[in-house]
Formats: C-alpha cells, sequence, structure tokens
C-alpha cells in the first residue's frame, strides 16, 4: 500500500498550486480590465464602479473585496489603495514530482468565464451550474486530482469489500469508484441534489451492475434510516453556510455504527494563504458559500455532543470516528 502520508501530502501540494495560479489570473484580471488604473487614483468604491464599463457591478465588487482580502489593495476612510503588493511564485522542490496536470485545464477554463461573467452571470459561456453545466462538472471530477483524493479518501476512511458506505455530495466519479471498492457484499449510498450529475453517475454504475443507491436530495435534509461504517464529506462545506454545519454533520454522525468513520476533505481555509483568490473564481458557482475553516467544523461537531475522536490528517482532511 502506498504511503497515505505522501499521498495526503501530494493533495495539499496541488491545491497550494492551484491558489497560487488564482493569484497570478487575479493579477492579470486586475490589468486586462484596467482596474489597477483606476485603483492608482485611490478611488472610493463607488467611483471604481463609475469609472470601469463593466456591466457586472455585482462581480466587479467581489474583485476588489478579494483584492483586500488577499493583501493587493487597502481601504482607509472610504478610499482604496494599492499597497506595493509583490508575490512570488515558489514551488518547492519536493512538490515538483507531486504536482498533477488534469486540473490545470478545468481552472484556465473557469478563468475564463470570467470574462464573460463581467458582463452578465448567466452569460451562456459561464459553464458553473450543477444542472446546466454537469458535463463540465463531471470533468473536473474525473480529472487526476479528483482521483487522488477519492484514493486518499479511501485509505484514510480503511474503506474494504463489504463495507457501508454514505456519501454526501457525492457528484458523478465518486459511486462507480467506491461502489467498485465495497463490492457485491457492501453497499454505496451517494446523495447530491443535482439530477444532471446524478444522471451521469447512475449512467456509470448501472453499466457495471455496482450495489450503489443514489438519491437526489438537500443533504441539509438528509435523515438516513440506514448504519454505515463510513461517511464521506468531500468538496462539500463550501456549499453550505457555516450555521449548516453542525445540522448536516449530526445527522451523518447519527447514521454511523460504532467505530465509525466520518472523512472529511476541503481546502481548510487557515492552512492555505491567500485562498480568496481561487474562491472569487469558485463564486461564479451562485451556490458556493466559502471554503470552510477546519476549526468551524471541528467547533461544529464537538458541538453535537458525540463521543468522537477528531484527527486532522495534512492540511486538507479531518477523520472522525465515532467511539464504540
Amino acid at each position: 500500500m502506498e504511503d497515505v502520508n505522501k499521498l495526503v501530502a501530494t493533495v495539499d501540494s496541488n491545491i497550494e498550486q492551484m491558489v497560487r495560479m488564482a493569484i497570478l489570473h487575479v493579477i492579470q484580471l486586475g490589468t486586462k480590465h484596467g482596474v489597477f488604473k483606476v485603483l492608482s487614483k485611490e478611488p472610493t468604491y463607488p467611483e471604481v464602479v463609475d469609472s470601469l464599463e463593466i456591466p457586472n457591478r455585482a462581480l466587479l465588487r467581489e474583485f476588489i473585496n478579494t483584492l483586500k482580502a488577499i493583501g493587493v489593495v487597502e481601504e482607509h476612510e472610504g478610499r482604496l489603495k494599492l499597497n506595493g503588493f509583490s508575490y512570488t511564485l515558489k514551488v518547492p522542490q519536493e512538490d515538483y514530482d507531486s504536482l498533477l496536470p488534469g486540473w490545470v485545464s478545468t481552472l484556465e477554463e473557469i478563468y475564463r468565464m470570467v470574462d464573460y461573467a463581467l458582463i452578465t452571470p448567466t452569460h451562456p459561456h459561464v459553464l458553473m451550474d450543477f444542472d446546466k453545466d454537469a458535463d463540465f462538472w463531471d470533468i473536473r471530477m474525473t480529472t487526476d486530482f479528483a482521483e487522488l483524493y477519492r484514493k486518499v479518501i479511501s485509505i484514510v476512511a480503511g474503506i474494504r469489500p463489504g463495507m457501508s458506505v454514505l456519501d454526501l455530495g457525492c457528484g458523478s466519479a465518486a459511486p462507480s469508484y467506491f461502489g467498485k471498492l465495497v463490492g457485491y457484499d457492501g453497499f454505496y449510498t451517494g446523495v447530491d441534489y443535482s439530477s444532471a450529475i446524478l444522471e451521469i453517475a447512475r449512467s456509470r454504475v448501472e453499466a457495471k451492475n455496482l450495489p450503489v443507491d443514489l438519491k437526489e436530495l438537500d443533504v441539509r435534509l438528509i435523515r438516513p434510516v440506514n448504519e454505515y461504517d463510513v461517511a464521506i464529506i468531500s468538496y462539500l462545506l463550501e456549499y453550505l453556510k457555516p450555521e449548516d454545519y453542525g445540522r448536516v454533520l449530526g445527522r451523518t454522525l447519527e447514521a454511523l455504527k460504532p467505530g465509525g468513520r466520518l472523512v472529511i476533505l476541503e481546502p481548510f481555509r487557515e492552512n492555505f494563504e491567500h485562498i480568496e483568490a481561487l474562491e472569487f473564481f469558485e463564486k461564479l458557482n451562485k451556490d458556493f458559500v466559502g471554503f470552510p475553516r477546519r476549526a468551524d467544523v471541528v467547533r461544529a461537531i464537538e458541538g453535537k455532543g458525540f463521543d468522537v475522536s477528531v484527527d486532522p490528517i495534512g492540511r486538507s482532511i479531518l477523520r472522525i470516528t465515532l467511539r464504540p
């Protein structure tokens, strides 16, 4: 079996590289659309909006907020000022071998979408809706990076043939992957609120006749009736408000058997500096809220009163074990 610590480090280093590339594209956008030229005059928010011929003013304001969050701009007495920000792109030598190419093209496509979104958020070239643009999301869910983090989850959770697995926000690719892992002596339940994404998932599992049950449901409404050995939450909490964490996590823990494990994978925001740059692009999806803080997730779990052990693994994984 591969060294799980090395695999986790590979997940983390690729997320880190996504953030770095997002920062560069934010700077590129600011230059391309004349934002920095206007900001050089130390304007107010309204003056920036009025000076630029950008129809989607809400997205422009979000862009300015992103510049503030990553330290490019500061606000003083209502005026915005460039603060001499500089950024050096560093890739540690030990990361060279771990960088995966698959996610790059999908993020580049999202970067291009911003130009159209600045015209209108409903522009047909903005392909971030889970249902309307399910094919694009399926591409994102079948990259080498997505395959890697599913593998890491399976190892961290200890998924074996015969186990029962609950996957919230399962997407289009995970059901066939985990369904194959648990085999015909186990079962897998995948929950997602996008009917179009579930149709893609269903076509894959039916082609292989896998022991998979797929449910179209908002995870905030889940009431599992079965007990599971493992529960998975990956890239889901970023679509929930922090006040909803406790409800979803509590219901998930209720569904675990004694000794069961919940594995959460997210780019926890306190562990990735300048993650706001990546968030700016992800917000082209209207449902995106923001990457969670690991501390907030742990607090939500502890607040439900379960007897659990909480193990942070790397910078992007939490493993919660329900004590027998």
